[in-house]
């Protein structure tokens, strides 16, 4: 059986800096309903053509609260848009940072390559060294040990 599950805004939004916008915009939406029932036609005190001073009163005390709410919520509003912007640019710099390395990654991997080239270039290349006769090892360390022992030393 599948359970439907009901996502509340507070599941969605979990930074812990936009809470406070969630609560100032929960209550000022109360109190827009607030507002709302006081400008109710329906309403038993907002019935007669000339609403009474108490209900006048009533409207005007539950505006202050809306607007200080409000701007509260825009200045919160304001602060997030703010930390947008540095979050966006402290982003981009990451991402300047990525490329650059990126970019030097792909330079040394491009060096790698044409030093691998260069170096099977040498290695194959036919050099004169190759076809020269050498004489034997052996004699060559006999004419060697020879030629040091009739050497003069000049001590």
């Amino acid at each position: 059986m599948a359970e439907t599950a009901c996502m509340t805004v507070r599941d969605i939004v979990t930074d812990p800096s936009l809470l406070p916008v969630l609560q100032v915009s929960a209550n000022a939406h109360n109190e827009c309903q607030k507002l709302l029932q006081l400008l109710d036609p329906n309403n038993a005190a907002t019935t007669a053509t000339i609403p009474s001073q108490e209900t006048i009163l009533a409207i005007s005390r539950q505006q202050k609260i809306l607007y200080a709410l409000l701007a509260q919520l825009r200045g919160l509003n304001r602060d997030a848009i703010l930390r947008v912007r540095e979050t966006k640019q402290v982003t981009a710099q990451a991402r300047q940072e990525i490329d650059r390395l990126h970019l030097q990654l792909q330079n040394l991997y491009y060096e790698q390559k044409h030093l691998m080239g260069e170096i099977a270039a040498c290695e194959s290349y036919d050099h004169i060294y190759r076809s020269l006769p050498l004489i034997p090892e052996e004699d060559f360390f006999n004419y060697s040990l020879n030629t040091q022992t009739q050497t003069p030393t000049n001590s």
